[in-house]
């Protein structure tokens, strides 16, 4: 048996949650937004697939989408730290310098999304997204590139950083038989959504959190 790349980082091998903090900025997928009933679908064909013990589901009222990766507490690496902050600065400090930065520049508001396909690998099961639009893309990355000014990291990903809603985290890599249905799986899913029109997510906010499962819009304890 083969764990997923998340196991001993953010989840333990039983599945249960490890503690991963850190902040992000997300705009979220709520009950009234048509993309929040498709993820609720897809987390049932999940189950439905017999699967559930292949992933990690996420919770319903955690859906969102990533709009900027700020930082985690675990990976202080200067390109993923801030250049202002020591990296041996408390979390709260980095809380309060990345929140403030992110604060000077214009929230993007509720930005427009259609569905591309799923993402699947040997860390997470993500449903990939795109702008609807030019216009759409302008306004989310005018916000990403003049926060990540703001706030002195530029990641070596951020350029091919792509846009997605989390379904859930590898636990188990399916192999033999459970490889065949999640390939199965995978193929209804990508068909699925290929037949969802474009949705509106929420107005992003700046969060903060303590593991996977909970991105919280005010600040948490340290």
């Amino acid at each position: 048996m083969k764990y997923g790349n998340g196991i001993g980082k953010k989840f333990y091998e039983d599945g249960s949650v490890r503690r991963f903090p850190g902040n992000t900025v997300v705009a979220p997928i709520q009950p009234g937004c048509s993309a929040y009933d498709v993820m609720v679908q897809l987390r049932q064909m999940v189950i439905e697939a017999g699967l559930d013990d292949h992933l990690i589901l996420l919770p319903v009222d955690s859906y969102h989408m990533t709009v900027l990766d700020c930082v985690v507490d675990e990976n202080r690496g200067r390109e993923y730290w801030p250049a202002a902050l020591s990296t041996d600065c408390s979390l709260e400090e980095a809380d309060d310098y990345i929140s403030a930065a992110v604060a000077t520049v214009p929230n993007p508001g509720p930005v427009r999304m259609k569905f591309d396909q799923l993402g699947l690998g040997a860390n997470c099961a993500v449903v990939r997204l795109l702008p609807a639009d030019e216009t759409e893309e302008k306004k989310l990355w005018d916000f990403r590139d003049g926060a990540t000014q703001a706030m002195g990291l530029h990641t070596p990903q951020y350029s091919q950083y792509r846009f997605h809603i989390s379904l859930g985290y590898v636990r188990i890599i399916p192999d033999g038989e459970a490889e065949a249905r999640m390939k199965a799986l995978a193929e209804k899913i990508n068909g699925y959504i290929a037949r969802q029109p474009a949705f509106e997510t929420g107005v992003p906010y700046m969060a903060y959190f303590d593991d996977m499962m909970a991105f919280s819009p005010s600040r948490i304890p340290r």
